[in-house]
């Protein structure tokens, strides 16, 4: 956490320039008290953000049994207003605060980015959660037989080079994410694993996965085209793949992982591009496993789509879909 402190340090004195005090209490799980007089008095699970987007405050994970604090150098506009969205409550280091409890509201908007300095980043967190990490660790999440396979297969199936593969599992390591068990490399604290992975695909992955999106007329072209779709090389993920998991949901828009765009699907189902309004979206396989043969992406994976969506009924589902999915209810229990 040194190298987050000039951060926490700052959003303390902007707490105190509203006239708040904080107790910060570090740790695994860090806390903050803040103490508004009179008696008046919260404390916060603590989630502190170096770089954050919306997508990234959509996904991050809020625990249900204490409320959350975000920490930030800088919360735009666009950012506070899905924090809102989800009740979170966040300070940032220009004076930006959003804090709401019975009998306290602080709400201070528009004050502008700080000077930032430039900071160290901690080798710890670099690579495992930025875009080539992401990768290795979305399919250690996602097939609990790649965990034991030597690290060449890891970098194989992750796309990413046998170098980059060996330091992000060195540093899940060192984090406690990975240990050796009896029967080889095994996860450990897996759902906080998947948390931080969801909010690092969001930052650093999955802005570079979009290669087209399409308009099509029949809003249930997908159903029944699991021959063609298999055909094609592609996989369902997003809001279909949710609601062939959780038959609840109704999906609106369709997500489809490929290794090139599938021309005789768009054919045959009439598709048109629409890059503003399309409702089939078209993104790149990143992940590589021969015999992966399933027609949806891994659940880790739908999970982060309906989370990265920013959609407060995808993000709704995402959260049945982690209560109710063998696998993701697997990770939590790891």
């Amino acid at each position: 956490m040194n190298t987050l402190l000039p951060t926490l340090t700052s959003a303390i004195e902007s707490l105190q320039r509203h006239g708040l005090h904080a107790t910060l209490n570090a740790g695994p799980a860090p806390t903050a008290t803040i103490d508004a007089g009179q008696g008046s008095h919260r404390t916060y699970s603590v989630a502190v953000r170096e770089r954050i987007t919306p997508a990234v405050a959509a996904a991050i994970d809020a625990p249900q049994d204490v409320p959350l604090l975000v920490i930030a150098p800088y919360v735009g506009d666009a950012i506070a207003e899905v924090l809102r969205s989800r009740d979170i409550d966040f300070v940032d280091a220009a004076g930006n605060a959003h804090l709401a409890w019975p009998g306290l509201l602080v709400e201070v908007r528009g004050r502008r980015r700080a000077v930032e300095t430039a900071r160290r980043r901690s080798t710890a967190a670099s690579r495992a959660f930025t875009r080539s990490g992401a990768q290795v660790v979305f399919v250690l999440l996602s097939w609990p037989r790649v965990t034991v396979r030597p690290l060449r297969e890891i970098a194989r199936a992750s796309g990413v080079s046998l170098g980059t593969a060996q330091i992000v599992v060195e540093e899940l390591t060192s984090a406690g994410y990975l240990y050796d068990g009896p029967h080889g490399r095994t996860l450990a604290r897996g759902g906080e694993l998947l948390s931080r992975w969801v909010e690092s695909y969001a930052l650093w992955l999955s802005p570079r996965l979009h290669l087209a999106a399409f308009a099509v007329d029949d809003p249930r072209w997908w159903d029944g085209a699991d021959v063609e779709l298999d055909d094609a090389g592609a996989q369902l993920g997003g809001e279909v793949a949710a609601s062939l998991l959780e038959p609840d949901c109704r999906p609106t828009t369709a997500t489809l992982y490929v290794d090139a765009i599938p021309e005789e699907v768009l054919a045959r189902h009439q598709m048109t591009r629409d890059e503003q309004h399309g409702t089939v979206l078209v993104r790149r396989r990143f992940w590589h496993l021969p015999d992966d043969a399933s027609s949806l992406v891994p659940t880790p994976l739908v999970y982060a789509d309906l989370v990265n969506s920013g959609d407060p009924q995808q993000r709704e589902q995402a959260d049945r879909l982690r209560r109710h999915s063998d696998r993701l209810t697997r990770l939590d229990r790891s």
